[in-house]
Parts: structure tokens; sequence; C-alpha cells
């Protein structure tokens, strides 16, 4: 489980702070996909014709599901069921990827099952309920790199120095 994503981190920070944290300028698109929904199309690539898959590659979504930050905030707060209050944070993201999923429908007739604002809501529902502990530092990708680091820290050598 990773906090540090956008949707799980807007319920993350709305769920300890009381509003969803928004990278400038909002305006990014990114593609989303609920992991339940990767392991669908998994299914369906394993177990779909030889020929049909062979050497493929397949954008793993729905094009519906490529959103922009700020409104997927408004989004996501509804699917707590919480009034709209964000904080921005952050220098402005320039990245964006706004994705087509057309070859995997096309071919393989993939639909996602899930929607962010369902995903939302399952996230926030297992913070609620303490199934997710909020302050694991596994939870968040950069925050386990140093912790690791910290606690173990690993030596790699090659012709006898350390790198």
């Amino acid at each position: 489980m990773r906090l540090d994503l956008a949707i799980n981190g807007m319920v993350l920070g709305f769920f300890k702070n009381g509003k969803i944290p928004i990278m400038r300028e909002g305006t990014q698109w990114r593609p989303f996909i609920h992991v339940k929904d990767t392991s669908k199309a998994f299914l369906n690539v394993i177990e779909a014709e030889d020929g049909l898959v062979n050497k493929q590659v397949f954008n793993v979504g729905s094009d519906d599901q490529n959103f922009q930050i700020f409104p997927l905030a408004e989004i996501v707060a509804d699917a707590m069921g919480m009034p709209f209050n964000y904080e921005w944070y952050g220098s402005a993201d320039n990245r964006s990827y706004k994705i087509s999923f057309a070859k995997i429908k096309r071919v393989l007739g993939f639909e996602p099952d899930y929607t962010p604002k369902e995903g939302a809501r399952e996230i926030f529902n297992a913070l609620k309920d303490g199934a997710l502990n909020p302050d694991d530092p596994r939870m968040k990708t950069v925050d386990w790199y140093k912790r690791l680091l910290e606690t173990n820290p690993a030596e790699v050598k090659m012709h006898g120095e350390i790198l």
C-alpha cells in the first residue's frame, strides 16, 4: 500500500488534517486505475488467446479515468462525503500524463470495474477503521527508503571500493 500516490495522499491528507493536499497548480493530468483492476487485466492477458496478446504492450486503464489533479480532488472529497476543503503544496508540477487505453479496450474488451471515487472511499474507510496505519513509514516510498538506509545501511562494493 502506498499512501504517497495522488488519490491515496489526498485521502490521507484529509484524514490527518481535514484538508486535501493538492500539488500546485492542479492542472497536471494523471491516469488512474485501482489495483484490483490491474489484477483483472493480468488475468485477461493470461487467459486471452496467444495470438491476440503475444509480444503486445497494453496501457491498462480507461480513457475516462485520466484526470486533472484539481478536479480529482473534488471527486475525492465527494467520495468521503466531506465538503471540498483543500490546501496547495509544493511547486507547480509540469509533468502531465494523459494516456490512451483504446488498445486494451479494443483487443481485450477491458474496462475497469472500480473508479477513483470508489478507491478513495475504500482508503478513507480503511483509515477510519484502523486497517491502515497512517504513520507507518512503509506506506510512503521515500520515507521507507530513508528508514531502511538509517536502520540497515548497505555497503555496495566494486573492486574492493565502497560506491
